[in-house]
């Protein structure tokens, strides 16, 4: 199964260094969305725009999920 890595960037970036196996770029990106979903659940947002990133095993960016303030 494919190892995805999920880092967090908000001006800086926070590198996942052990990744998740995921089946899919579909699996990756579904999984990112509910990481950002976390996050803004967690932390109180501020003006800072922050995103989860996925990168695939060949370093490739694949897909960018905004964190936005939970309703």
């Amino acid at each position: 199964m494919p190892v995805y890595h999920f880092n967090i960037v908000d001006g800086v970036t926070l590198e996942d260094p052990v990744g998740f196996d995921c089946e899919s770029d579909l699996d990756a990106k579904i999984k990112a969305d509910l990481i950002a979903q976390q996050i803004a659940i967690d932390l109180d947002l501020d003006d800072e725009t922050r995103c989860v990133v996925v990168v695939d095993e060949r370093g490739a960016e694949i897909h960018k999920a905004p964190v936005k303030p939970y309703a």
